[in-house]
């Protein structure tokens, strides 16, 4: 005896429907200018600045530079800085990225969460 055609297609429609649903909730790759922009860290009062140039700063609003470096993403974002005259290196696995979020690994185990505050276009002068 055949089966009724709509017997047939439940099961094509339901992997059509999980087909879709995987592809459409795969992460996107991150990518170096997901960084970009005004940041309030979980760890710091004070708003940090990443620039499209790859220069970083922690400024405050009367435009005090009270720290500054260069930072790049490849695999995990990678600070440098200055620190009594000499250049420190920081390298932080990103555990997760959202448009307006996105939190690291630091090196003692912890989590900061990045908060985005505004957008950047120009780097600093």
């Amino acid at each position: 005896m055949a089966r009724p055609i709509h017997s047939l297609l439940r099961p094509l429609a339901i992997l059509a429907f999980s087909l879709l649903l995987s592809a459409c909730t795969r992460e996107a790759p991150i990518k170096e200018s997901d960084f970009i922009g005004k940041w309030k860290s979980s760890k710091l009062e004070t708003p940090i600045y990443l620039y499209p140039n790859g220069e970083w700063e922690i400024k405050t609003d009367a435009g005090d530079v009270l720290q500054y470096g260069i930072w790049d993403y490849d695999k995990k974002l990678v600070w440098s800085y200055k620190v009594n005259g000499s250049v420190g290196y920081d390298k932080n696995e990103v555990l997760a990225m959202a448009p307006d979020e996105f939190s690291l690994k630091e090196q003692d185990g912890s989590t900061t969460i990045f908060i985005r505050l505004g957008d950047l276009q120009a780097a600093p002068r």
